[in-house]
């Protein structure tokens, strides 16, 4: 019986490798006779457009004030919801699998820096819970020095300070989620690709070799 559509999430830090990684497991999933569309977290809808503009630096104040971490926390909640709404429930129900690079666990470990965790917690209740998160785990200097060599500007959240929190946090969910899974990303890409790859054969039924 072919599995019915899957949510899949690629977690990580700031260049770990989830972007380059979901583009994967999409060829990965069309290649086992998948439907199946990428997304991402900040979304392309008309929230997310605004947070990549502050995570750059945009709409600081005339006293070079940034947005409060606070506002921060319900502009990523309110994209969320926008994103489900907008273009994960339709493609799973038009029968996609979708691979979303970033989605609850982001504003868990990364918004919950700079605002208070159980509020955050409380603004992601009743959402939809993936059916697979891979959390793409890589040390921070590791991450800093892909930024630098992709020539990547430099974010709100890149801070090796305030990565090793996020990234201390991102561990500590993935231990607590029965349907997580973390994937070492210190090997090369395609040795990562290998095995997000196996992870997600398994989840679909797929026997190795």
């Amino acid at each position: 019986m072919t599995p019915s559509p899957l949510f899949i999430v690629l977690e990580g830090i700031d260049g770990s490798g989830t972007t380059t990684q979901a583009a994967r497991l999409l060829a990965h999933l069309a290649a086992r006779g998948r439907q199946a569309c990428g997304t991402r977290e900040p979304s392309t809808g008309p929230v997310g457009k605004l947070i990549r503009e502050i995570l750059l630096g945009g709409h600081s104040s005339e006293q070079g004030h940034t947005v409060h971490g606070d506002t921060m926390a319900l502009l990523f909640a309110a994209d969320r919801r926008d994103h489900l709404t907008r273009e994960v429930e339709p493609q799973l129900a038009a029968g996609f699998d979708v691979v979303s690079d970033r989605y609850v666990w982001s504003s868990f470990a990364y918004q919950a820096q700079e605002a208070d965790l159980p509020w955050v917690q409380q603004l992601a209740r009743n959402l939809r819970k993936p059916d697979l998160t891979m959390l793409v785990d890589l040390p921070i200097e590791d991450a800093a020095r892909r930024r630098s060599l992709a020539g990547r500007p430099i974010e709100r959240y890149d801070a090796d300070g305030y990565l090793a929190k996020v990234a201390t946090h991102y561990r500590q969910l993935a231990a607590a989620d029965p349907n997580a899974l973390v994937i070492d990303g210190r090997p090369s890409m395609d040795e990562v690709t290998v095995l997000i790859a196996a992870a997600v054969d398994e989840l679909l039924g797929f026997k190795a070799g």
